[in-house]
């Protein structure tokens, strides 16, 4: 397996692609805290510096808070007492994020010829913007007559809420699941206790324009085609039938999301992309602690069968397989961590799956295997573009003891958890939940499995 990692996370995933930086950004050292001034910036978000985000308590000096990452590289440095930089490793000073970030991005790209600082420099492992959007909620005016403060603001707000509603889904659930059971299903929505505002809608990837904080990062992205794009893809791509099978089985046990890697070999000379095996978390995705010691445990699996990291994948457990902007940000930023040096190239995979959205009857998931296309060099505040990719589906002779030790280790995992699906319940009229595994997993199963007793084995499973 190759050495760089892929973290997933979920409350803040890092993103290459840089946030709009604030035109007017200031020098700390010069920074105006006057009332007057702090109700404009209040207002305009813009002109907000580290110097009064440490005066208000959301940030403090220390040496090593500051980081930076890129095209493989990582800085380090110290946020000093005036709001300032001091990178130790060429004893520089900087008056400003985007100043740091513009300098150490050329040393790496002499080509780069603008950084975002505020979106490339973290601090304490978390963007910079997030803790800006943290100090703009603190201070924006209850009444203003901008239109911009009707708008959820940050991406953070976006993802607090989410996972607000998905605790008080959780601690209701143990009621709600019992009251399900003594209920007969006629519709998809009725299947969930987790809330749903009606169809959510993917936009055009054309219609996004320049990020900014007004954006909610939940907000779906209709991917594009390479033909539509008058381009050919870049690799070509093919998975087993056993990989494909045990991301649909992970992704149909619970209510929430999933998330997963993807080993397999790339082959630089046919530029062909092989994905071979599913690597499932086994951890909640807030559980940072947990999510650490299970990534290591999966590197050391894929070594042992002599595979490699080549991509990644989540699911959309009740809507559409299109990549949110979150997930967008976050597949390039994998892209450029298994990018390789210098001439080498390894490409990166994302993979979405959708068991259950909400508007469909079908059985088989919907699975979308995607790629970002980064912004032009004249537009790096621009988000990516999502491409679809097209594969091809190599059926396996048989299923892998690896395949069966997963479903086993997957379905004692959850066996406790309050967002377990019922399979007993009614998912669909007189389909029931289990019946609807069984037809999505069916389409991929390998040669062998013409008996029945696979089905026997997935039913046992998980009803007893």
């Amino acid at each position: 397996m190759a050495h760089t990692e892929l973290k997933f996370d979920p409350e803040e995933p890092s993103s290459p692609v840089e946030d709009e930086e604030s035109e007017d950004e200031e020098s700390s050292e010069d920074d105006d805290q006057s009332p007057k001034k702090r109700s404009r910036h209040t207002i305009t978000g813009r002109g907000v510096t580290m110097a009064m985000l440490m005066s208000d308590d959301i940030m403090e000096a220390g040496e090593g808070l500051l980081s930076i990452a890129y095209l493989g590289k990582k800085f380090l440095a110290d946020l000093l007492p005036n709001g300032t930089i001091y990178w130790p490793e060429q004893k520089m000073q900087f008056n400003s994020p985007s100043a740091w970030a513009i300098y150490c991005k050329k040393l790496v790209n002499p080509s780069k010829k603008s950084g975002c600082g505020w979106a490339s420099v973290k601090y304490k492992g978390k963007k910079l913007d997030s803790y800006k959007s943290t100090w703009f909620r603190k201070h924006r005016p209850v009444h203003s007559t901008t239109s911009s403060t009707t708008t959820k603001t940050t991406s953070v707000a976006d993802q607090e809420e989410e996972e607000n509603e998905l605790a008080s889904a959780r601690k209701g659930s143990e009621g709600e699941t019992q009251a399900h059971r003594n209920e007969s299903f006629q519709s998809l929505s009725s299947s969930f206790s987790r809330k749903t505002d009606g169809k959510r809608i993917s936009v055009k990837h054309i219609s996004l324009g320049k990020r900014n904080l007004s954006h909610n990062q939940n907000t779906l992205v209709e991917c594009t085609t390479f033909a539509a794009q008058g381009r050919i893809q870049p690799f070509t791509i093919s998975m087993t039938t056993n990989c494909l099978l045990l991301m649909d089985f992970h992704s149909h046990l619970t209510t929430s999301e999933v998330v997963g890697y993807l080993g397999g070999r790339w082959d630089p000379l046919t530029q062909h992309m092989t994905v071979q095996q599913a690597f499932p978390c086994k951890c909640r995705l807030s559980d940072k602690e947990m999510a650490g010691k299970i990534e290591d445990e999966i590197r050391l699996n894929m070594d042992r069968r002599a595979l490699t990291l080549v991509g990644w994948y989540h699911s959309h457990p009740t809507y559409q397989a299109d990549p949110s902007l979150r997930d967008i940000d976050s597949q390039m930023d994998y892209q450029l961590q298994l990018k390789g040096a210098g001439n080498a190239y390894n490409p990166c995979l994302g993979v979405i799956v959708a068991p259950y959205d909400l508007h469909h009857s079908r059985k088989d998931s919907t699975m979308l295997a995607f790629w970002v296309a980064p912004p032009p060099e004249s537009k790096p505040c621009d988000y990516g573009m999502p491409m679809s990719m097209s594969y091809t589906i190599s059926q396996d002779t048989f299923i892998t003891q690896d395949v069966l030790t997963e479903m086993k280790w997957l379905t004692d995992f959850y066996s406790e958890e309050p967002d377990l699906i019922n399979f007993k319940d009614q998912w669909h009229q007189s389909t029931s939940f289990m019946d609807k595994l069984k037809g999505s997993l069916a389409k991929k199963f390998p040669k062998d499995q013409t008996d029945g007793r696979f089905l026997e084995y997935i039913h046992n499973l998980l009803i007893h």
